[in-house]
């Protein structure tokens, strides 16, 4: 057995069941007065990874959802239309198949990928001959880009003026984001625009890895590996009629200045996107628009009676919210398709909330936490019993109900959403982990 340090998650650390997630710590659903760690408390029998989460062979869960051990899923029946991408083990940008769950590696951590319907507004995201060109032209195929295949394109300056880039006609209104996979070549800094807003910009630096100087935009970026970067902007209610990758060789006030071009020195682009809404995963393109379904992920029929207990259960999942927006289901245990036996947590736009509904009547909505950042890891639990409705978050306090009858006939659980449900409750982030066990907080 490895014992790693307290603070990578064993007592009062981050990453484990038995840490500051809300189970088993002072704070949480499995509060049992203890106050301290110590090693050679630990039953023999237990094992436990304390970079992933904790748990014990005693504990005798019935369902584990690890993303780190693919059979597990395969309890999931998968729904989503349209192949979809993901950050495979290696680091790539790969395509999975329709009616597949996505295991997507986040910074080397295998999480499991849930969105929303998404649909890439530019008919071309990889061939960017076929965009504009505005004092720059497009090398095509001369880099191995993050998908792994030399499709990357080099944008090269090739005049000596303010503005050396490439555009996209696209008549958009609202809310979009727009990105751009970016590497620097003999220049580093790109910016990223559209063609109303004048003075609205965003650079991002493709030595350091940040977002330079910007105006008008909410601007990110992250680091794809390999020296490739995902660069984007969103729009927020706005009118747009064109979307501009620009070489920016100054990033100190935001301005493009005039520099001279040579026709060979420039930087590398793949992989452009503009999007309804907030940012998901790359939707590849080739000559047309292109749409990505919503995800259902459920289990239902033996696998879900396999380990479902009626009269008592603890639920526990970690997450994280790829956006501020929506109103995400975490999960959802209910009957069939319907919403009047059912039992969930479920983030509105301020807080983390535990619902339940028996024979169509709210008998539990308890305010458990405040809403995680986007890009926050959160831990949440729920524990159900007749009268004794429990739930934590990340290490705070108990939110209890004692007056709760629990639902009946149920027989599916769904996983960040129901099907037929509304796109603004289905989530758009990743599943680390959940486990289930058939008994509830206090019978430990």
């Amino acid at each position: 057995m490895k014992i790693q340090s307290a603070k990578a998650g064993i007592g009062t650390g981050r990453a484990g069941l038995q840490a500051a997630s809300g189970l088993f710590s002072n704070a949480g659903l499995f509060d049992k007065g203890v106050k301290s760690f110590h090693p050679n408390d630990l039953d023999p029998y237990l094992l436990f990874d304390a970079e992933s989460s904790m748990i014990g062979t005693l504990e005798n869960p019935t369902l584990d959802l690890d993303p780190s051990k693919q059979d597990t899923l395969d309890v999931i029946t998968a729904t989503r239309a349209g192949v979809a991408t993901y950050t495979d083990f290696n680091g790539l940008i790969a395509q999975a198949p329709a009616n597949t769950v996505r295991v997507d590696y986040v910074d080397g951590v295998p999480m499991i990928l849930v969105e929303p319907s998404a649909t890439n507004l530019v008919p071309y995201s990889e061939d960017f001959s076929q965009w504009t060109g505005e004092n720059a032209t497009i090398q095509s195929d001369t880099i191995i880009s993050p998908s792994g295949s030399q499709d990357g394109s080099k944008m090269v300056a090739s005049n000596s003026v303010q503005r050396q880039g490439i555009n996209k006609a696209q008549t958009q209104s609202g809310d979009l984001a727009f990105s751009v996979f970016a590497k620097k070549g003999e220049y580093d800094v790109i910016q990223l625009t559209d063609a109303v807003n004048a003075s609205s910009y965003a650079n991002f630096n493709l030595t350091s890895g940040t977002v330079g100087s910007y105006a008008g935009y909410t601007p990110k970026i992250e680091n794809i590996g390999e020296g490739w970067f995902r660069c984007s902007v969103t729009f927020n209610s706005t009118t747009i009629n064109k979307v501009r990758l620009t070489i920016a060789e100054q990033d100190n006030d935001g301005r493009l200045e005039n520099f001279a071009g040579n026709g060979s020195d420039g930087l590398y682009i793949w992989g452009a996107q503009l999007e309804a809404g907030s940012l998901t995963s790359y939707i590849p393109t080739s000559g047309s628009t292109v749409t990505r379904g919503f995800e259902d992920l459920v289990i239902s029929g033996s696998a879900f009676s396999s380990f479902y207990n009626q009269s008592e259960g603890t639920v526990y999942v970690e997450s994280v919210l790829s956006s501020g927006s929506q109103e995400p289901f975490l999960v959802q245990i209910s009957e069939d398709n319907g919403d009047s036996n059912r039992m969930l947590l479920w983030n509105n736009a301020n807080n983390v909330n535990a619902l339940v509904d028996t024979s169509g009547t709210r008998v539990v909505s308890q305010t458990v936490a405040s809403r995680p950042a986007a890009g926050a890891l959160s831990r949440t639990a729920f524990s159900y019993a007749t009268n004794n409705i429990k739930a934590s978050a990340d290490g705070g306090s108990v939110a209890t109900d004692t007056s709760a009858a629990l639902p009946t006939g149920i027989n599916k659980l769904f996983l960040s959403s129901r099907v037929g449900q509304s796109e603004i409750y289905k989530l758009n982030g990743h599943i680390k982990r959940l486990i289930y066990w058939p008994y509830h907080s206090d019978s430990l």
